[in-house]
């Protein structure tokens, strides 16, 4: 990894400072996605009892006088910017922990604890230089990614991390990180010489790949608002009709009922099925932030970064007077109004 400038704390929450909230929570976003990425590319938890099944990361952390919404907090009771979940593979026990207590509350192997910190301060450091990058005046590209778009730079290539950066980014006028701007000035450049190569096997087994990698990063944020929605109060019964009624609607209009049931079964499958699965899987996860609004409050968080992966994915969540959203939010409101 090259040299990155490391600021000070204060430096960084001065810059926050200077964000509004949508570009806020674009940030948390970058670092919640850059940091699945971590866990589902280097298998930190494969020699343990533990599963990774998510993690919620509070954007206004630094905000102490500005907070929206709910806290995190480590089943210690510490609070906490990154809130991982972790289930046991032998028990089903679940575990809401920050990364300090990986070794204390999950007996995860003290060399583990330590990859995966030295992962999150990576993290950080691509954090630092985009805001670094902001203060000294830099923005999004917006004409770089306009050229890129216009000329079919992205056709087939939607799944690509470099394309869902630029759809998060460009939203809120962030600057892209240096490696991530690097590329796309090189693909524009590609563009202007009229060299559109077609794709290799190995550029399709590529974007399998990143297709799997969202629809798994999809599936982990449905687990999550099931999980929130347990912690809530509905039981198995009520979890298990919520989740037939999230299928039926994701398969709405459509003439095949096939459906993945696992991310690996999609690097089997064409490019054009593989995009569908990923579509289907998106549907579902809008059936959750549809249903939870009654929730809205406790559950911004995870609603929020819902809204943020269907964005990134220019998947527009609509309003539904189907059968099953008002059957499911339904079953939530019995919640609300039990309290």
């Amino acid at each position: 990894m090259k040299k990155i400038v490391t600021m000070t704390a204060e430096h960084r929450a001065g810059i926050l400072q200077q964000l509004n909230e949508r570009q806020i929570e674009a940030l948390s976003e970058f670092t919640r996605f850059t940091m699945l990425s971590q866990f589902h590319t280097r298998h930190y938890l494969q020699n343990t009892d533990w599963q990774f099944v998510g993690m919620v990361v509070d954007p206004w952390y630094r905000r102490a006088h500005g907070h929206h919404g709910e806290n995190l907090y480590c089943d210690c009771g510490r609070r906490l910017k990154n809130q991982f979940i972790l289930r046991s593979r032998s028990t089903g026990k679940r575990l809401c922990l920050g990364i300090t207590h990986f070794q204390q509350h999950a007996s995860i192997p003290m060399t583990v604890a330590k990859e995966i910190q030295r992962g999150i301060n990576e993290v950080h450091l691509y954090m630092d230089s985009i805001l670094l990058k902001y203060q000294s005046g830099q923005r999004f590209p917006e004409k770089l990614f306009d050229y890129a778009c216009q000329h079919n730079g992205f056709k087939n290539r939607e799944s690509t991390i470099l394309f869902q950066r630029c759809q998060l980014f460009s939203q809120v006028n962030l600057p892209l990180y240096k490696t991530d701007e690097h590329d796309l000035r090189a693909l524009v450049e590609q563009l202007q010489s009229g060299n559109r190569p077609r794709l290799t096997k190995e550029q399709i087994q590529q974007l399998l790949a990143s297709i799997a990698d969202d629809w798994r990063q999809v599936e982990q944020q449905i687990t999550l608002f099931t999980y929130q929605l347990s912690e809530q109060g509905l039981g198995q019964q009520e979890l298990h009709r919520i989740k037939s009624n999230a299928i039926n609607y994701a398969l709405q209009r459509r003439k095949s009922r096939f459906l993945v049931q696992n991310w690996k079964a999609l690097n089997t499958l064409t490019l054009t099925k593989a995009r569908t699965q990923l579509a289907i899987k998106l549907r579902e996860l809008a059936f959750y932030v549809l249903i939870t609004e009654p929730l809205a409050e406790q559950l911004m968080i995870s609603r929020t970064q819902a809204l943020q992966i269907l964005k990134i994915h220019r998947y527009p969540v609509k309003s539904s007077h189907s059968f099953g959203v008002r059957e499911a939010r339904q079953l939530v409101t019995t919640i609300v109004s039990e309290r």
